[in-house]
């Protein structure tokens, strides 16, 4: 058994593990898919130390990590990390997770790491259960894509359901996917939120990255324009099986009249999602916080889902 970080890999190890079932689980986390990694790598830039690793024999992938370091914590750029693994048989899935355990005491040692942030996991909460730092409750809301376009609107909260036909009726919505993207889309979202953050929030590659996400078929784009205006922008991204709210950016102008030019624009992403063959589109966490703001937004996002999935985060002392 092998514990290897992934940048690591031999070209030949390389590509066993792309090939394998273990990567076809990976993919179904849009945000594992190359082109993500790249824009996250660009989004934060060199202040997260990619050291994710898979464990591995001559015959198969059994688990993976997709972990950075910031100088004293594992996570997934600060947020939990996710293991992904393949069913086999028990002892095999021990060996593992005890040469797990062993190469993280060597990172431990070698970047000076002192925190792991990861979703619940049984054999890391038995190993580190008496070195538990802090637990939180995440909450996400999912909407089921498997559910007819009738049943997806009736699942909106009733408040919202004129305020989606509103835009319907006075937007012009307009779809940008792989087969019809150009680039002076990308830069009239990425102008358009900048017009409306008041600043530039990220750099001009961040936004070409995603460009490109939307050319390989890996996000999609959906304008809502008044009155010949740009008022509403979401940016979808997605794997094969999922699909995540990315970024919406809303005219605030338009707002303050109480124009609900968001409404529409964001139902209309996920009826896209759907008609992609996507399963579940993911709005994120909409768990309640301190912050004003990010609770409105989380509010505003649990209107269009009935369905709060719950996870378990624990911080461990290494």
């Amino acid at each position: 058994m092998r514990i290897k970080e992934i940048k690591e890999l031999s070209q030949l190890e390389t590509e066993r593990f792309r090939h394998s079932d273990l990567y076809l689980k990976v993919l179904n986390n849009y945000a594992l898919c190359d082109i993500h990694i790249a824009y996250y790598d660009e989004y934060f830039g060199n202040t997260w130390d990619d050291i994710s690793i898979v464990a591995f024999d001559d015959s198969d992938f059994y688990l993976c990590m997709y972990m950075f370091s910031n100088g004293n914590e594992l996570s997934f750029r600060g947020v939990p990390i996710c293991i992904y693994y393949q069913q086999v048989n028990s002892k095999v899935l021990i060996r593992v997770y005890q040469e797990l355990f062993a190469k993280l005491e060597i990172y431990k040692q070698k970047y000076g790491i002192s925190r792991l942030k990861i979703y619940d996991n049984h054999y890391f909460v038995f190993k580190y259960f008496d070195s538990i730092y802090e637990t939180k409750i995440e909450h996400y809301s999912y909407i089921d894509l498997s559910q007819s376009e009738d049943e997806i609107r009736m699942n909106i909260r009733k408040s919202y359901k004129s305020l989606v036909n509103w835009g319907y009726k006075n937007l012009d919505i307009k779809i940008y996917d792989s087969n019809n993207i150009e680039e002076n889309v990308i830069y009239q979202f990425e102008n358009f939120h900048i017009q409306v953050s008041q600043r530039r929030t990220r750099t001009h590659e961040s936004w070409l990255l995603q460009y490109k996400a939307v050319k390989q078929g890996m996000a999609y784009i959906v304008f809502g324009f008044f009155e010949n205006k740009l008022a509403a922008a979401v940016l979808v991204l997605n794997s094969k099986t999922e699909a995540y709210y990315g970024v919406a950016v809303n005219d605030r102008e338009l707002m303050t009249r109480n124009l609900p030019v968001g409404h529409a624009v964001l139902l209309e992403a996920i009826f896209i999602a759907k008609r992609f063959g996507i399963k579940k589109f993911n709005l994120g966490n909409v768990a309640n916080s301190n912050d004003d703001k990010l609770n409105k937004i989380a509010k505003y996002k649990r209107g269009f889902s009935s369905v709060i999935e719950t996870k378990l985060v624990y911080t461990f002392e290494l």
